[in-house]
């Protein structure tokens, strides 16, 4: 099949420092050498920028609304930022 093939680029939001640090600057260190293959995989496509990595603040991750236990004050901001309400 001879038909362009679409560019993808995907942005990550990550509220975790260690996250943004171990994705942006790949390092061998003691305490991450146990980190599997699919990691490594991953920082290529970050350095090919086909996928970039954004900070956010810990209170606008809207991730968190399926990955936690959230107060409802909390749960119903973050429910209204993925909805677009």
């Amino acid at each position: 099949d001879d038909s362009p093939k679409p560019i993808l680029h995907c942005k990550l939001f990550e509220d975790n420092n260690g996250a943004l640090e171990l994705a942006t600057s790949p390092r061998y260190r003691p305490r991450t050498k146990h980190i599997s293959i699919k990691y490594h995989h991953f920082t290529e496509y970050v350095k090919l920028k086909k996928v970039s990595i954004h900070a956010i603040d810990t209170r606008e991750q809207i991730a968190d609304i399926f990955t936690k236990g959230l107060p409802t004050v909390t749960y119903e901001y973050l429910r209204k930022k993925l909805m677009g309400w």
